[in-house]
């Protein structure tokens, strides 16, 4: 996050703002007077089968929700959504919980917690008699997101006044000892809803955590934060966690926390080069994160040599984790995001004179591409629409409980599922569920002029990041397979039409449907020549995935040879204004056995997006 976005939480202001998005404004008198937020949740998935309006791809229904409770670790594949919900507006939460983007297509949810709004006052350390309606909204969000199977990880920053060394409220460094009391609390209260922790976030910046500096950080934050959650989660009944520390931000134009070698992409690997350093912390935590976004580490303002593109940041981390040693711990997305407007942030990535939601599809396929190939852990964007200085949200806001269309109707127009109206221009609504009003957003403020398709609900982005999103499969446990280029673990794709400037290719299990997917992305794919593809038939030892070193071992799961199984293939094209499906084809194999050790499927027209569904069969 940059930029603009720094203004959060800032000591002398009254207000909360969320980490990027700034999704709400809320006085912190509001956060700590409102009272509990009750989210529906049984509010279903009643459109379990549509998209915000577009027809789903045919496939079995999402898992039930118990299939979260799988213990989740670094050989899991997960891609879902940051999701802030609103203090003061549990409508309007249930009503996000209930779209599809969080809903069913999501297999996790990264929930920011600001300290400083969590527990504002000491008093509301006692979550069972004091707590927080900010931390309501957090704890009935949680509860959302495990009724319908999401698994759920949660972020910190920030620092209330009276914890802080400063005495002022914010982005400030705390006093010794309390941030790990903190999380403490969190931990106990949320042990076993809530899966993983990210302690902190772009801890190379100064601004972040005011104050502080780099030994303060490693000792007090990430040290001290990472064993109070182990030994929370530890103690009877034990349950698992995933750990992992901060997000970093190559910014070149943002201020290097006290203690760092340089800023930007220098800091961020003097950075990683002190974490990886920490043997202590190395023990403790089961990856490092890195920024996935389109802004300073992707397609502009990155230093250009530490890290010249976001899977360039992604290489980064990876070879230090590896020449140490540690090619068993993961990385894992912290801030990910893709901006869709024409704000300072965008791109004109397709070179047509225009930076509108055409280039997010784009910068989409390429950062997720890119990533996710390379065996990035987690992948999440931004859930919606929000009051940030630009947009990135995957779907847009909506006139959720009918208020808007009567406190200003100009800006509200019919969607296109018949469902509640679309709001057409970037605003914040302060207040409650029944008397919000519309406040000033912040930074480049998009109107209606800036929607390529006004009535979809969802951003022309969200179909790429749907696409991918089908390898996490939703609520179903999805483990890490095959890995392009890893020898002896590889993704072989061959033949002329997996072809183009861009091509991608990933795989994973799915363990709840006893079934492999790989997808396929080819720029240059015409839908008329064909491609073969081959993938181990079982789990393999990987170079960072299932290398056996983990406490739960994958390795020799899936269809040994002579077990029968055939391949639906999904392949298609994606219109370049609505994201709709265009020359798609289905296509059945027939039953084949296995042999030596491999699946193989061969699409007699390959199209730019390609599914591969490998099920067990009875043998021909």
């Amino acid at each position: 996050m940059e930029g603009r976005g720094r203004r959060w939480l800032n000591s002398a202001a009254s207000t909360v703002r969320y980490p990027s998005a700034a999704y709400t404004h809320l006085s912190l008198e509001t956060l700590m007077t409102s009272p509990a937020l009750r989210l529906l949740l049984l509010v279903g998935c009643c459109q379990a089968f549509l998209h915000d309006g577009k027809a789903a791809e045919a496939e079995p229904a999402a898992a039930a929700a118990s299939a979260a409770d799988y213990a989740w670790t670094t050989d899991h594949l997960q891609i879902g959504v940051r999701w802030q919900p609103f203090a003061g507006r549990p409508q309007n939460n249930a009503f996000d919980a209930s779209r599809p983007v969080i809903a069913t297509d999501s297999s996790y949810a990264q929930l920011w917690v600001a300290w400083n709004a969590a527990e504002p006052t000491v008093a509301n350390t006692d979550y069972a008699t004091s707590q927080s309606g900010y931390l309501q909204a957090i704890e009935q969000a949680v509860d959302a997101c495990r009724a319908r199977g999401l698994q759920v990880e949660l972020v910190f920053f920030g620092c209330p006044a009276w914890a802080s060394a400063s005495g002022v409220g914010g982005l400030e460094r705390p006093k010794d000892g309390l941030f790990a009391e903190f999380v403490g609390r969190i931990a106990r209260h949320f042990k076993g809803r809530v899966a993983a922790y990210q302690l902190a976030h772009e801890v190379n910046l100064q601004g972040m955590m005011k104050g502080a500096d780099v030994d303060f950080l490693i000792n007090e934050i990430f040290l001290a934060g990472a064993r109070q959650i182990r030994a929370v989660y530890a103690a009877e009944p034990a349950r698992p966690v995933l750990i992992s520390t901060s997000g970093m931000s190559p910014c070149e134009n943002c201020g290097v926390m006290a203690g760092l070698a340089a800023k930007g992409g220098r800091g961020v690997n003097d950075m990683y080069d002190r974490l990886v350093g920490s043997s202590d912390l190395m023990q403790l935590v089961d990856g490092l994160n890195l920024n996935v976004s389109d802004q300073n580490d992707g397609y502009g303002g990155m230093d250009g040599s530490f890290v010249p593109s976001v899977w360039g940041n992604f290489d980064l981390v990876r070879g230090k984790l590896d020449a140490a040693g540690l090619s068993y711990k993961g990385v894992l997305a912290a801030e990910s995001w893709v901006s869709w407007d024409d704000s300072g942030s965008a791109v004109d990535v397709n070179g047509d004179g225009v930076r509108d939601e055409r280039d997010a599809f784009a910068k989409t396929v390429t950062i997720m591409g890119h990533c996710l190939e390379r065996g990035l852990n987690t992948m999440q964007l931004p859930w919606s629409d929000n009051s940030s200085g630009w947009a990135m949200g995957l779907t847009k806001r909506r006139d959720y409980n009918g208020r808007l269309v009567e406190i200003a109707p100009a800006i509200v127009i019919p969607a296109s599922d018949g469902g509640p109206g679309i709001v057409t221009q970037k605003l914040a609504l302060h207040g409650n569920d029944r008397s919000f009003v519309i406040a000033e957003a912040s930074g480049n403020t998009f109107t209606i002029d800036n929607y390529i398709n006004p009535p979809d609900p969802n951003h022309l982005h969200s179909y790429a990041w749907r696409w991918f999103a089908r390898l996490a499969a939703g609520a179903d446990e999805v483990i890490r397979h095959a890995v392009a280029g890893e020898v002896g673990n590889d993704i072989a794709v061959t033949g002329p039409g997996f072809t183009g400037n861009e091509r991608y290719r990933m795989a994973g299990y799915n363990r709840s449907r006893d079934r492999f997917t790989v997808l396929l992305y080819a720029s240059g794919a015409n839908g008329r020549t064909p491609a073969t593809v081959r993938i181990p038939s079982t789990i393999q030892t990987g170079r960072h995935a299932n290398t056996g070193k983990l406490p739960h071992d994958f390795r020799g799961e899936g269809f040994v040879d002579g077990t029968g199984y055939h391949a639906t293939i999904i392949t298609k094209t994606m219109n370049d204004r609505t994201g709709a499906d265009e020359n798609r084809r289905v296509i059945e194999t027939a039953v084949s056995v296995v042999t030596d050790g491999g699946l193989v499927a061969t699409v007699p027209g390959l199209n730019r997006f390609t599914r591969i569904e490998f099920v067990r069969a009875a043998r021909p």
